[in-house]
Formats: C-alpha cells, structure tokens, sequence
C-alpha cells in the first residue's frame, strides 16, 4: 500500500484512536491533611494537585465555585472537591441547597480521617513536656506566661503562643476541646479564628501566621513559642511524636495514632433514615452529647484527649460523567481496606488514622452501591444536572 496510506491512519489514530484526556478534579482546602493529599497516589487519576489554602477558604472555594481562593486571579476553573476539619454549619448546606441544588445535585460530606491535634513547642530543655489540661487552657487564654509555670517542664522564660491567623479547621477542632474543658476567668468560643476565640483576646504577645506551615515556621524560629498544630506537621518539622521535647504530652498521653483510635472506633455511623443529610455524617465532640444532633459526641475520658476529624466535600453530581466515574475511584480507593491499593498506609503515615471498618463500609455503601439514591453520579438523580466541568 502506498506509504500516505499508513501515514493518514497515523493521524487518524493520534485524534481518534488515543484515549480521551480526563478532567482535571479541582480541589484544596485544609492544611491539616495536605501532606496526605500530596502523597503520591493518594488522589487517584485525573485529579489535580491538592492547593492547601485553610478550611474557611476551601468551603467558600467549593460552595461558591470560586476557584479564585486556591489561587488568586484565576476564575476560569471550576472547583470540585475540598477537604475540611470544619464541618459545614445548617446554614451553609440550606444556603447552598438553595442556590445550587436544582443545577448541580445534593452536596456529599464524609470523614476522611481522624486526627489529633498535637501541641508542638521549642523551648531548649532535657526534660519532656506533660501538660495537664488545666495548664493547656492556661497557656492559650495567657494565664500563664513562663514556662516555669508548667511543671516539670525545667525550662523557664516566656511563653510565645502561636496561632492560625486564617480561618481554620484546626483552629475549630482546637476551640472544640478548650470551649468544651476549661475554666478561665473567661471563655473560649467554638471558632475557626482562634484571634476571637477566648472572650480575653490572645495571650499578650502572641504571634499569628497563615496555614500550618507558617505557624511550624514561627514554632521553629521562635524560642519559647508553642502552637497547636495537625500531627503530620509536627512530626515532620519537630523531629517526630517520640521527640518528647518537641510534641508535648497533654494529660500524659502523646498524641500518636494508636492513642485516638479506640475513641473513634467507638463512634456509631449514621443511622440509615439519617445518610442524606450531609451534617449527620461528621461527627464533632463536645461537653455533653445533643438531643437533637446524634453527630455531637462527648470527648473521650481515655487516650490522648484532643481530637477530631478532617473531611471531604463533594459533588453526588458532576456535569461530566467522567468526573463522576473519576470520583467514585477516589472513593473506592479511600474507603475500602479490602483493596491490595489503598489509602490506609498513606493515612497512617502521615500521622492520621484511617477510619474504622464500619464507616468504611457504611461510605460505601451509600455513595457508590449504583442503586442506592445517594450513589455518586446516580442517573436518576443527576439526570441533565451536576456541577460544572
């Protein structure tokens, strides 16, 4: 055959034969999991790079659809998933159901993964740190201002706290725990700005810094200074959780992996009536439990007792259908310890815990069994709607 035969099926085939390029998923959020996002094949084919800009940022990011606040100036993208420590309040899910639900279909928010929140410092002494729960609430409402006031500690000089100046889910899981176990002459507020959170103001002194590495910088350049902080930060800037002179102890449990994990086993997943609504799905800990909110839980008494969960938004409809299919692969892949490839090692590198088998069992089987109507990309709910390529 003549050789522009071969040469025109050539062209033909680099057009049509070749597969399709896959949409790229948007999506960012928290800073806490960054690491964990950024680890390779954590996020399966087809998404792009996870952009860390905080959790207030990333919930206005996804509700809004404004790509703008994962990088500033560029608003031709479109947003397709984010991940937050601060679960979305009833006004944001009614506000969003209102103005998008009928274009783009239900909005989907699970757990991803449980985590402490450790409390990193740098101040030069032979001795660990234990911080009871009494000096914890003192040192961030400035109570106490020397490190000779922490016992045991044989440091002394002035304490620097550091803290989130953005709006944070660390910071909300943070403000959880103090709201829920101090007694200042004041009181700390349930917030993801910690500057507002205790009625005193911040301690005297202390230092603000945007996300968290800028706060592990401040921890790392200041001498005396103390922060609050996800584990995988403090693990891989404070030279590890058994340094015991960079992670404090709080109420003499580290927070390692295996010292929340009883506690979040111990959690129920949501009853079946109750999988369509997006709050019952994340649990938050408080003083008391709610008799009106089954999601609200009280702090563990064992274990390390700082803790919470970082999470994921959604879409249950994508424009795209192979968005759809390219979402529902994250999913397997993140909820299914069964799978030879899975996310579980990743997780638990990075100073998290994967979730227990029941809640893994309990995400999959309603967002990716086909026939349940919660399904992602479920045709008879998505039909002609979804959120926008």
């Amino acid at each position: 055959m003549p050789k522009h035969f071969f040469r025109t099926v050539a062209v033909l085939c680099s057009g049509l034969c070749a597969p399709l390029a896959m949409a790229d998923i948007n999506g960012g959020g928290t800073t806490l999991p960054q690491p964990l996002y950024q680890t390779a094949g954590v996020l399966t084919a087809g998404f792009a790079p996870y952009i860390g800009v905080g959790s207030g940022a990333g919930k206005i990011a996804f509700l809004n659809n404004d790509y703008s606040k994962f990088v500033g100036g560029i608003t031709t993208k479109n947003v397709h998933w984010v991940a937050s420590d601060s679960k979305l309040r009833p006004v944001e899910l009614d506000t969003y159901a209102f103005a998008h639900g009928a274009a783009w279909g239900p909005l989907i928010q699970v757990p991803s993964a449980a985590t402490s929140i450790a409390i990193p410092f740098n101040k030069a002494g032979a001795a660990g740190i234990d911080l009871s729960v009494n000096q914890l609430c003192g040192v961030f409402s400035g109570r106490l201002i020397d490190w000779s006031q922490i016992t045991g500690s044989g440091r002394k000089g002035p304490i620097t706290v550091v803290y989130r100046a953005e709006s944070s889910g660390t910071t909300e899981l943070f403000t959880r725990f103090l709201n829920a176990k101090c007694a200042e002459t004041g009181t700390f507020s349930v917030t993801t700005n910690f500057a507002s959170s205790y009625s005193g103001g911040p301690p005297a002194g202390a230092l603000s810094a945007v996300h968290s590495e800028g706060a592990m910088y401040a921890v790392s350049a200041t001498q005396g200074a103390i922060t609050y902080m996800s584990p995988a930060y403090a693990a891989s800037t404070l030279a590890g959780l058994d340094d015991a002179t960079k992670v404090a102890r709080v109420a003499g449990v580290s927070p390692a992996p295996a010292n929340i994990s009883a506690a979040i086993a111990a959690i129920a997943v949501p009853a079946t009536a109750n999988r369509s609504n997006p709050n019952a799905w994340v649990p938050v800990f408080s003083a008391t439990t709610s008799p009106n909110d089954p999601s609200v839980v009280p702090f563990p008494i064992t274990g390390y007792p700082i803790l919470g969960f970082t999470n994921v938004i959604f879409s249950q409809c994508y424009a795209d259908v192979a968005q759809s299919t390219q979402v529902r692969n994250f999913f397997t892949r993140h909820y299914n310890a069964f799978l030879t490839i899975n996310n579980d090692a990743a997780i638990t590198a990075n100073r998290l815990v994967p979730l227990p088998a029941a809640w893994k069992t309990a995400i999959r089987t309603t967002f990716l069994t086909a026939a349940n109507p919660l399904s992602i990309g479920n045709p008879n709910v998505c039909n002609g709607i979804g959120r926008p390529l």
